[in-house]
């Protein structure tokens, strides 16, 4: 009987059960330890930053959180993001009070469209007081959650220009960015923060968790102070509002290991790119999905989006992919379809309404083999003969 073919796993293959054990033996397990700065640490020099420039948080989602905070973000406030994202992005949003504008995304790429964005802010906010505000609504608009798609970046210099003229900072959602590049730089040398996920489906991950990462000090300090239910004595004082969003010892162990490995992670994932593409890139019916030329991908998640025309054959593929024991589903909803943002504040969106129903991730764990990888291509090529 075949084994199933997964969609992203962890490679657990290095000193995770040697650092776990140290964990154990030496009684650390909660969220005070030693390994919790080795692994900021050893984040922050992988993304191109000192030390000291981190802070691991219990997931991706609460650094999101945090590092809204730490931009300034404000309850009633507006947030602009992009309509294809987890709805994590959206959420941690809405955590801090503040509501989503949502934005369309570069059809060849799925990030953060700066023309839309050029757009959007040109006809529909005013400046006041140094900040700029949406006409109709009066609301500020506090930050751009530029969003890491499939391993590869938005393209942040433009995005970063516009920011600039209209005075509105930014917060890189790079959940899946770590070990991707933009011109040439690592996730921390853009000069902009950001947080990246360490869920189990990442390119590499500590179970649950995250990080928060920032250039500026003040940020990075606000956000450990929050993590930390902003506790600032030994007698229990707590000055703000905090949250209890700490990452624990054993999970900065793993991550600890997981980091130690990323290079040969991302080399390895780049090898599986190159052979879904040389075998895939030619083929009719669908298209692959390559990352932008200003960025150099992590391939995170390989993915073909399929012609309108052939729309109706994703049922079908699912349904091979299953026969042969390949695990895959559909992907993101748009933001602006979903439940609980129906209703938000939106750039015109109308192409990418279908687009959960085209587009297809493929299996991308670092560990799958030629064999499997086969298995995967010849599964697609029977139903698009």
């Amino acid at each position: 009987m075949k084994d199933w073919i997964e969609l992203s796993i962890p490679a657990l293959r290095g000193n995770e059960s040697n650092y776990l054990t140290e964990c154990v033996t030496t009684n650390f397990v909660s969220s005070v330890g030693p390994f919790i700065k080795r692994f900021e640490d050893s984040i922050a020099a992988s993304i191109g930053l000192e030390a000291n420039k981190t802070v691991a948080t219990s997931s991706g989602t609460t650094a999101l959180q945090l590092g809204l905070i730490s931009i300034g973000v404000k309850p009633d406030d507006l947030v602009i993001l992009p309509t294809y994202t987890f709805i994590a992005t959206a959420n941690a949003i809405s955590y801090v009070g503040a509501k989503p504008w949502i934005m369309d995304v570069d059809k060849k790429y799925l990030t953060l469209s700066p023309e839309s964005l050029q757009d959007e802010l040109q006809q529909n906010t005013y400046k006041k007081n140094g900040s700029s505000y949406h006409i109709d609504t009066n609301q500020r608009i506090a930050g751009i959650i530029p969003v890491h798609v499939f391993g590869y970046s938005p393209d942040l210099d433009k995005i970063k220009t516009i920011g600039e003229n209209f005075s509105i900072p930014i917060l890189l959602d790079s959940a899946c960015g770590i070990g991707s590049q933009y011109n040439d730089k690592l996730l921390g040398e853009t000069d902009l923060p950001g947080i990246i996920s360490f869920n189990g489906n990442k390119t590499i991950t500590t179970g649950a968790g995250g990080i928060f990462y920032s250039n500026n000090q003040q940020e990075v300090d606000l956000v450990k102070h929050l993590s930390t239910t902003a506790k600032c004595s030994s007698k229990y004082d707590h000055d703000l509002i905090g949250f209890n969003y700490r990452m624990s010892n054993i999970q900065a162990a793993v991550g600890l290991a997981q980091i130690e490995q990323l290079n040969k992670v991302v080399s390895e994932k780049a090898k599986i790119h190159c052979l879904y593409k040389s075998k895939l890139d030619n083929s009719l019916g669908f298209s692959f999905l390559d990352p932008p030329p200003w960025s150099k991908s992590s391939n995170w998640i390989n993915a073909i989006i399929i012609n309108e025309e052939h729309k109706k054959k994703s049922a079908s593929l699912f349904d091979k992919f299953k026969s042969e024991q390949i695990r895959s589903n559909y992907f993101w909803k748009p933001l602006h379809l979903q439940k609980p943002y129906i209703n938000s504040l939106r750039s015109k969106l109308l192409w990418i309404n279908n687009i959960q129903e085209k587009l297809i991730p493929l299996p991308s764990s670092s560990t799958l083999s030629v064999e499997d990888q086969n298995r995967v291509i010849d599964a697609i090529s029977s139903v698009f003969c």
